[in-house]
């Protein structure tokens, strides 16, 4: 038993090195990264304890319950929010731009930076 909470540790530690597109489901993605599997593995230990089993059950599948209705609502009503933090960042800047119109001189190259940052920084990701 000692050897799968290992290997699902390392397992997770290694998606979390991984991951980089931030928005607002994070939290209750890794919410459900962390409870679920910790509670399905707990039932699956209590199983011969129908009550504890049945609670450990729902405490598993209720962040996932969770965070479907979040993302539903999220979808509905802000679906910017479900974009990553470098687009709002990059898309508000632009939008600063946009507003500021011709009062304001602005480099070309720096609209490009903003835009395409991997590109104006001469790095080509494949």
């Amino acid at each position: 038993m000692n050897e799968q909470l290992a290997r699902l540790a390392h397992l997770t530690a290694s998606a979390a090195q991984r991951l980089h597109v931030r928005s607002a489901l994070n939290p209750g993605l890794w919410l459900c990264g962390i409870a679920t599997p910790m509670c399905f593995l707990a039932a699956y230990n209590f199983r011969d304890d129908s009550a504890i089993r049945n609670w450990l059950l729902i405490g598993g599948f209720l962040p996932v319950a969770v965070v479907c209705v979040v993302f539903i609502g999220f979808a509905i009503f802000k679906p910017d929010k479900l974009q990553s933090e470098d687009y709002q960042l990059r898309h508000e800047s632009l939008t600063l731009i946009l507003q500021k119109g011709g009062k304001v001189p602005i480099d070309p190259a720096s609209i490009q930076a903003i835009a395409n940052p991997i590109r104006a920084l001469g790095v080509c990701r494949t």
